[in-house]
Order: C-alpha cells, then structure tokens, then sequence
C-alpha cells in the first residue's frame, strides 16, 4: 500500500499542542510500507538508537537517549506501528509520531539524504502480545570517531598495516591520468578519515606523478560561510602546497585534531582559488555522499568566477547525495565514484536523465531528482 500523505514535502496539522495547531513543514520521503511479521533493525553498517512508544501512542518514552544523537550524522529513520486492530487507520498516529520527533529532534528532518521507511509489523494478531513488539522511532547515525581512533587508522593504512576499508580515492586517481598539479579541496570531518588515508597513501606512494599541486583541507565549526572576497576566513581550513607527502599528512593531522565538523565545500572552494587564482579550472573537491554542504548558496559565484570543480564522491552505495551532481552540473565539473566517472555531466539537458552506480538521475529545473 503505498501511503502518498508521507510521499511529499509534507505539512503536519496537528491538534493537541500548546499553540493548539502546529504547522511543520519536513523534508520527508516514505517509499511503499513495508510489511513484516515482527520488526528488527536493519543491519546497514550504521548504529542506531530506538525510541521507544506505546502502542496507541506518540509519546517518546525514553527521551533522554536522544542525547547521544548530538553531532551525529543521521542516515535514516524507520518509523514501526503494528497493524492491529487488522485494517485499522493509523495515519493519524504515525502523524502525530513525526511531529513528535520533530518536536524534540528536528536534526532528524534536515537532509534529504536522510531515508524514511514506514513499517508495519503484521503479526500481533497471530501471536498476541502487542507489548512484545516495537512500537516508535529507530534513528541510524554514522557515530563520529574520535581523534585517537582517526589517527591510529590512517597511520595504520599509510604505513602499510591495514588496507583500506573502501578504494574510492585510490581508484579515481589510478583512472583520472589526465590529472596533475591539481588543487585539492578535502573534507577532513571525523567520518572521512577512511577516505583521508587514501589521499595520503596515494600522495606517499605515487609522489613522482606530481598528480596534486596544492592542498585544501576544510572542516569548519561554523555555517557562516562566505565567497572569501572580503578577507580570507580561514576558521576551519587548512592549506599547503608541497610535494612532500610527510608536511601534507602533518597537515592534514592537525587539521583533523583542531577542526570541527561543519562541511563549507564551498567556501573552502571560493579560499582555495583566491589563493592559487591560477589553478581555479582544476579543482577536484573530495566529497562526503553522506552530509550535505552548509554553504551551496555559494554556487552562483563559482559558476559566475568560472571555476571547474572534479567531484570525488566518497561512500556511495544506494543512494547519492544530488548536492554534488548540481555543483558538477554549474561549474562544467565531473562526477567520481569508486566504480565510475561523469565526464560530461554538464551537457545533461532539461528533462534528461543520467546514471551512475546503478542509479538514475533526473535533471528537473536546474537541479537533479534521484529516480
């Protein structure tokens, strides 16, 4: 059955509230219900925290767990109800659980790369016991590393005593030959430190291909982002321009172990080419798929400044974040994953598709909708 009051940018109309009426407008995309005998996490790589109800109610009963949410990424949310009484609406119910989330954890509505699933559990009439079975919220998140554990990983995969957990880096280097003396915008937030190693090992192993000729490194601790022309903002960016693989990965640990965690791509983009105006149609970006950056209000100015921007997506599987198609898309760019390349993204036209990883994308209004 497939639910379409949850299939839109949905407004929940609520009564019961202080303000009596509640007006909450939500990124929210439920696909069809889907239906199980008696509900169980996925097991998707993520963590997750559940948030438990009552059958017949909205009421988080363990609101205090929602803390350890702080600063986590949240990769999707599934909401669990059980279709008991058989046949009954519950519509009204599942409404008024998103209003509570969102009332006590509106993180969880900010990123349309976050995936809604709505469950319905089918085997309380069989079995009985409806207080068996679970009825609420559960949250995925990315839990953030810390610094030490960061630290002790990359060393671990420079140094040659563990591979890497994914080739994504190192396969779109080892393709893109056309690449040197790059200038390199890298997301250095805690989640990227499997992707960061990569950079560094390829920088340690290849250095005489010269394949980069400057370094940008952004993880900033505020949404403030701006096009650099003012004064240069350098909270949260780092730079260096060498060769020599050792300065770059001291920089990019001091970085990692002062930075925070906001993602301004962009405006480590627009600092990047104030500083190296020379190399500003050979900028490769490396990309979280998983957060969307803070500061794309900034993408008229790159288009504007003429700046070429090489993506490389890092943690894709079945979902992409489209941000980094749209920036590819108006800067004349190119789109990297572990398995393929976009070359020529930006002659996709009004109305036509592309795909990549198995995935179809379609250009509507400027921007692209995942299919």
């Amino acid at each position: 059955m497939r639910n379409t009051y949850f299939l839109l940018a949905i407004i929940l109309l609520v009564k019961g509230y202080a303000a009596a009426q509640v007006n909450v407008r939500a990124n929210i995309r439920f696909k069809d219900t889907v239906e199980v005998e008696k509900y169980k996490p996925d097991d998707n790589g993520f963590s997750y925290l559940k948030l438990k109800m009552q059958p017949g109610d909205y009421v988080i009963q363990n609101l205090g767990e929602l803390a350890k949410l702080n600063n986590q990424t949240i990769i999707g949310v599934d909401l669990v109800y059980s279709d008991y009484p058989v046949g009954a609406d519950f519509s009204e119910l599942n409404r008024k659980r998103i209003l509570e989330l969102y009332m006590q954890f509106p993180d969880a509505f900010d990123d349309p790369m976050i995936q809604w699933q709505l469950i319905k559990q089918t085997g309380v009439e069989r079995t009985g016991g409806i207080q068996n079975y679970f009825h609420g919220l559960t949250i995925y998140y990315r839990p953030m590393p810390s610094y030490a554990s960061e630290n002790t990983s990359i060393n671990n995969i420079i140094n040659g005593k563990t591979p890497p957990s994914d080739s994504t880096l190192l396969k779109v280097f080892t393709r893109s030959k056309t690449w040197k003396d790059m200038l390199v915008v890298c997301d250095v937030t805690g989640s990227m430190s499997p992707y960061t190693s990569q950079l560094l090992l390829w920088m340690k192993s290849n250095q005489k291909l010269k394949t980069f000729k400057q370094i940008v490194f952004f993880n900033d601790d505020e949404e403030k982002s701006n096009n650099q022309l003012a004064a240069l903002d350098e909270d949260g960016i780092w730079t260096i321009e060498t060769g020599n693989s050792d300065k770059v990965i001291d920089k990019a640990f001091e970085a990692m172990q002062n930075g925070s965690h906001i993602e301004n791509n962009l405006e480590a983009i627009c600092y990047a080419i104030k500083k190296y105006p020379e190399n500003k149609q050979n900028v490769v970006m490396i990309a979280d798929n998983w957060e969307t950056p803070c500061d794309l209000k900034l993408l008229d100015f790159l288009k504007k400044e003429k700046v070429v921007v090489h993506i490389i997506v890092c943690g894709v599987t079945d979902r992409m974040n489209t941000s980094y198609l749209d920036i590819a898309y108006a800067t004349g760019g190119s789109v990297h994953t572990m398995e393929e390349d976009l070359l020529d993204i930006a002659k996709t036209g009004e109305g036509k598709t592309i795909k990549i990883n198995g995935m179809k994308f379609k250009m509507t209004g400027g921007k692209f909708v995942q299919l």
